[in-house]
Order: structure tokens, then sequence, then C-alpha cells
């Protein structure tokens, strides 16, 4: 063990361990002797015998530091008695660690933590160390992790006693910035694994009671022995790098430094809790190379207790499976909603269970979302082409909804349609028919669809977002499947926006109607996240250790109250223009907090995203306004056919590097939230809207082909109906209606 104690013979008399000019070191036992060589030494060699010994008395008992038992006599001269600090240096740590094998970054962790945590009882006792070099500091085992001691105590400086509780905030920092920099550059040396990381250099003095350099209180040795070093940071992981260099480089902001030891101490045990996270990136991606922050947009933090309320739900109704159970989320748009629900989607899929998704959009027919959800499920089955795997499930939907007459589902589903007539099971009739058929009937079929989906085997869960623009026989559809006795191992989960829903709107007296049918309905509420939240959020997306993303946390979740998407919008706002920026010299991320907090931004998230959306490139802002008109889900050619030009691709790209859409499958893009998409609509002025969906209508009419019209026919049709009042011409309006 890199930290045991050497075992010595048995001794007689005491052992010289070294001599300096001015000082010997003796060894008997467990007893040490620092002797003064001078048979008549200054008062002032005296005087820093006695400081070490008042140093030691004055640190509490629980703080490893050199334990002097007196100022004494040996052999007729001045000698300082302490206990003999077992183990070895740092020094002689960094060398086995040189010639040694390749020692995991957990052990250099454990390393840096146990100094760290003595520097800072240290501080905490009201003492600064002055001295911190790896001669000065002895490692040894204890229970399994490693403990440090701080030997020489010649430089060591009481600032707080009993008689001075209040001091200075200035000068405290001040004091404990020596110790704070050689922190720094000891810790840059430990997850180096290099002895002189930090440059080399002749000592000078006396060997200490572990048998280093007696540095003599001069706390400029240190410094001295500075050569040549590494770029600080260069090659470890962006965490570490970040944190080496707020404690080095003092000349940046202050809020960019630490003031704390403990804090340090804090952040490297986050860092060896969660060894395999961002903590451990090292290679720069390309977005950091470029200086621009990428944030996920389905970032999950808190909502520890909503999540505990969602897989309980899970296991009752998709596990248990005993009866169909539902849950509403609520909350105020940007507050992760649907990012919730998407946790669940893992564990479902480690039970082989389904999971079908819709969304319903202001601006699109909600009458279709329901059946757009079911057909995508089953051209995600097609596509996956997963064989005789899901036969028993084609069997049960084919015994559910027959076989000739029931041509309504199969009609307005057509992967279904395409699923099952691929022979393993033979259907009737499957030409499409003209007429759809009753509304029950319809409603009813959809129900047994449901069921026939959803089983011990293959639990279902079915989510739809943005109830709060769902249509009345969507709604009615879902309170049949609620009260159905035949589905079973299923769940139903349904979002809206509480700001948008009050006690007349069709969707509160829908759930009202399903709970006095029995039905119990989980209402799950979502908020902003905490403060700590916004924190843990900035210092996984930056790589940075947490208090030092704290200053930034604080003034970021001020300004947008924690709600989620708001956070993450006003970091790429920040981003975008150079308040928070990537510093390729230091290795980490860097920002200018006077300037933040001097920031004005309109109290939501979407008039936020207008503003900055407003500040990019002419084209830029072009091309989103006709996106925007596109729906949720576009794809790149219909994307050039409204803007007549063939510049997409780009612009798409810069989209996606912004955080404004997000691409899947071929040529597919999504907006990231449909915040985003109605911050780009705003950018169209309210006078000019109607001509501009009117020209996105004409242009997409007049470029597509016959055999395409039946995909495009609803964008086009709902564009021209914005803009149909500016349309005089009778032929024209004649041809719009055809």
């Amino acid at each position: 063990s890199f930290g045991a104690a050497r075992s010595d013979p048995v001794q007689t008399s005491p052992q010289l361990v070294y001599q300096s000019k001015g000082t010997a070191i003796y060894r008997l036992h467990d007893t040490g002797f620092k002797v003064i060589l001078d048979r008549n030494p200054s008062e002032e060699k005296i005087r820093k015998l006695l400081h070490q010994q008042n140093i030691s008395n004055f640190l509490p008992s629980s703080c490893r530091k050199r334990q002097v038992t007196d100022v004494t006599s040996f052999d007729r001269r001045p000698a300082l008695s302490f206990k003999w600090a077992s183990g070895i240096t740092l020094k002689e740590w960094l060398q086995k660690v040189q010639i040694g094998p390749p020692v995991d970054l957990n052990v250099h962790l454990r390393a840096a933590m146990a100094i760290t945590k003595t520097l800072s009882d240290f501080h905490h006792g009201g003492v600064v160390y002055n001295c911190l070099i790896p001669e000065n500091i002895v490692l040894t085992t204890f229970e399994g992790e490693y403990v440090a001691t701080l030997i020489d105590l010649s430089s060591a400086v009481v600032y707080r006693d009993g008689q001075r509780i209040d001091v200075d905030p200035a000068f405290e920092k001040q004091l404990k910035e020596v110790d704070l920099k050689s922190l720094g550059l000891v810790l840059n040396q430990i997850f180096r694994g290099e002895e002189s990381a930090t440059g080399k250099g002749a000592g000078h003095g006396s060997r200490d009671d572990s048998g280093q350099e007696d540095t003599e209180g001069d706390p400029g040795h240190y410094r001295r022995k500075r050569g040549k070093q590494h770029t600080l940071g260069e090659g470890l992981p962006l965490y570490l790098g970040s944190l080496i260099s707020a404690l080095v480089d003092t000349s940046t902001s202050p809020y960019l430094c630490y003031e704390s030891a403990k804090d340090v101490f804090l952040d490297l045990k986050i860092m060896a809790e969660n060894a395999n996270g961002c903590s451990s990136k090292i290679k720069l991606d390309e977005s950091t190379d470029k200086r621009r922050l990428r944030l996920q947009g389905d970032m999950f933090y808190g909502r520890q207790v909503q999540m505990s309320m969602l897989l309980h739900l899970f296991q009752s109704s998709v596990v248990l499976g005993n009866q169909p159970l539902m849950a509403t989320i609520s909350g105020y748009p940007g507050t992760g909603k649907s990012t919730l629900v998407n946790q669940i989607k893992k564990p479902l899929t480690d039970l082989n269970g389904s999971f079908i998704e819709g969304k319903f959009d202001k601006h699109a027919r909600p009458d279709a979302i329901l059946a757009s959800a079911l057909n995508s499920f089953f051209g995600d089955i097609i596509e996956a082409n997963t064989g005789n795997m899901l036969m028993s499930m084609k069997w049960r939907i084919h015994d559910a909804i027959g076989s000739g007459s029931n041509n309504v589902l199969l009609e307005i589903l057509p992967n279904l349609q395409k699923w099952m007539a691929d022979g393993s099971v033979a259907m009737e009739n499957l030409a499409p028919r003209k007429g759809i058929g009753s509304s029950h009937r319809l409603k009813f079929m959809f129900c047994k669809l449901i069921g026939a989906i959803a089983c011990m085997a293959h639990p279902l869960i079915l989510f739809l977002d943005d109830l709060q623009w769902a249509d009345e026989m969507t709604l009615d559809i879902i309170r049949m499947m609620m009260t159905d006795p035949d589905i079973r191992h299923f769940l139903f989960l349904g979002c809206y926006r509480d700001n948008e829903v009050n006690l007349t709107h069709p969707l509160t007296a829908k759930l009202k109607a399903i709970q006095e049918q029995g039905i119990s309905i989980v209402t799950i509420k979502i908020g902003p996240i905490e403060k700590e939240c916004v924190n843990t959020l900035l210092s996984e997306a930056l790589c940075m250790p947490p208090n030092l993303c704290r200053p930034l946390s604080d003034v970021v979740h001020s300004k947008t109250g924690g709600i989620i998407l708001f956070v993450l919008r006003f970091l790429a706002s920040l981003n975008d223009e150079g308040d928070l920026w990537f510093s390729m010299s230091s290795r980490r991320w860097m920002y200018n907090l006077e300037e933040i907090r001097l920031k004005e931004i309109h109290d939501d998230v979407v008039s936020h995203m207008t503003e900055h959306m407003k500040s990019l490139p002419k084209t830029m802002q072009v091309g989103l306004k006709f996106a925007a008109c596109l729906g949720p889900i576009f794809d790149e050619k219909t994307l050039e056919k409204a803007r007549k030009d063939n510049e997409s691709d780009s612009f798409l790209k810069s989209c996606i590097e912004f955080g404004f859409l997000q691409n899947f499958g071929s040529n597919q893009y999504v907006w990231a939230h449909d915040q985003i998409q109605q911050a780009a609509y705003d950018l169209i002025p309210l006078p000019k809207r109607e001509s501009f969906h009117l020209l996105v209508g004409t242009r997409l009419f007049t470029t597509t082909s016959p055999s395409e019209m039946k995909h495009m026919i609803f964008l086009i049709v709902d564009n021209m109906n914005l803009g149909s009042k500016l349309i005089d011409d009778p032929g024209q309006k004649y041809e719009v209606s055809q």
C-alpha cells in the first residue's frame, strides 16, 4: 500500500534521520526530535521552536498535525520533541507512483481528499499552514482510506482564536490564498502522478520527521522550486482541470476561484462518488472546441418525489396489471413534464413493454393525434422487423378487431393494415372503404386495439402530451379505455399546462366524469426546479465542480425562476452573447457574472427566446419563421419548398447547434420544445401572419406533385386557411376549397 508505514529495526539510541546546516532530525521509536545544531542559538530560533509547539497545542486534537510534546534539550542543544508521524511523505508516494504500475484515478482522488481534508481542518481551527509542499505531507492508511498529516508547523499562523471570533473576511481570504494556491499545485502533482509536475529545484534546510526537507518556515521555498511546468489541467479530466485552475489562477474574478478548502474537499468527494460521469471527461468534444455550449433538451434534475409516484403507478398497473391506471401531469410550459414521463421508458423496455406517444398541437387536427401515435407505433414494429417475436400480439389484435367489416380502423392506421396483411395472419377485404363509420364504433375499436396490444408479456404505456388541446372524441376514448374491464397491464399518462386549463375547460369536465365512474386519477404537479438542481445541471453541463458553478447558478435560478426550459435557453443565450465561454488556456468554462447580473430578461421563456432569435442573422430568422409554420415535425424537403432555396441543410445544422431542433430518422426534424417553435413563430409580426401563412401554403401547393399531395394536404390547407381572408379572387377561393 502506498500509505503503509515503514517498519524500522529496533532502536536503542536516537537515530539521525537527516541533518542540514541549521537543524538535525532524530528518531527514537515513536518520538522525534528536531534539534538546533548551534549550541548558542539566537532567540529567533528558540522562538520558532516555541511557535511550533504553540500551533500544535492550539489546533484541536482531531486535526492531523505534528503532535509536539515539548521544547526540550537534546544533547545539550535546544530541541523540539514530537510524536513521530507514521507513513510516507507525499514526495515518496509520488516517486512510487512514477516507478510502479499504473494507479487507478480513485487512488489519486483518495490521496487528494485526505490532504484537502487536513488543510480544511487547519482552517476550521483558525490556522493557515503557509507551507504546503509534498515534503511536508505524510500519507498513511486508516480503515482503508488515506489520511494526511501536515508536519512542519514553523510557517503556520493563527488568524482566529477564542478572543477573535469575527475576522475581516477580506483578511481571512488573503491569508488562505497561499494555502489554496499551494494546494492546487500539490493536486496537480498528485493527479499527474509526477514528482516534478510543479518543477524541480534544490531544497535547503534540515530533514523533518519523515525525512523530508525542513523548510524552516520559508513559504517561498515551494515557489522557488517551481521550474518548467505543464499547463495546468492539461491531460486531466476537465472537472479536475477546472478545480486545479481555480486554485492556482487567482488572477481571475473572485467568483471563479475557491475561497475554502472545505469546498475543494466537497467537490473532490463528488467526483469520487461519480467517477464515471462527466467528471471523467478528458477530451474536448467538437462543440466545446468551438466554445459552444451543448445542452440536451431532455435534462432531468430533481423530481424525486414525482418520479417515485410515477414508478409506483408503473409497478401497480403495468407489472401487477390488475386494472388500467391513469395519471395526469400538470405544470407550467417548460417545467419538464414530458421529460419526467420519458424516465419511465427504460424500466418499461426492461419488461419488454411498449410505449405509444402522441402530442397535441393547437395548429393541427386534434382528432388525428391518437391515430397518428398508433400508426407510428406499428410503423416502428415494421421497421424493427421483429419477425415472429410479436406474433402473439398480432393474433390478439386479429381476434379483437376481427376482419373484413372492421376496415374502419385499418383504413386510418395504414401501418397496422400493412403489418396485419403480411401473410402471417389472414385478413379479408383489405381494400379501404369510403365510409369511416360512426364515431362510437371508432371509439370502441380503439379501445379493443389498446386492450389487444397490452398484456402481461408486453405491458403498455400510452402517453398523450398537451391534453389542453385534445378533442372531445379523444377524451372520450381515454374515458372508455379506463373503464374497459378487458384492458390490463396498461397505464395512461397525460400532460397538460395547468395555466391553460381552468374549471370550465373541457378537459376538467372530462377528468371529473372519469372520476365519477370510479376511476382514480393520480395527479402529479410539476413546478420549478430547486436552486441546487440548477447548480447540478450547470456542473454537469460545464464539467465543472459544483462550488465553482454556484455564483452563476444562483443568478440563473433567480432570473429564470427555475423553469428548466428557461434555464437551458438562458444559458444558451449567455453562450451566444459571449458571457459564458470556454477558455482554451485554462481549459475550463468562464463567465462574466457582473454582465449576467445586469441582464434584463422577459418574464416568460417564449418572449426571451424570441428576443434572442432576433439577434441572429436575418437569413436564420427567415428560416425559423418558415419552419415554425410547418408544425412540430417536418422534413428537409418540405422546408426547401417553403423557403424556395437550397440552403436548408446549413440552416438546419445551425438550428441543431443552437438547440432549436433535433434530428431524427431520415431528414426528419422536430422542435426541441413547442415553446421554441412558438418563439420562432412570434418572429412573424402579428399583422403579417396571415400573408405569411398564405405564402407558405401557396408555395407548398405549387411545388407538390399529385403523388405527394395526400401526405401534404393538411399542412397546405392549414396554412391557406390561416391566410384565406386575403384571397379576393373567387376563382382562387374555389381552387383552395377544392
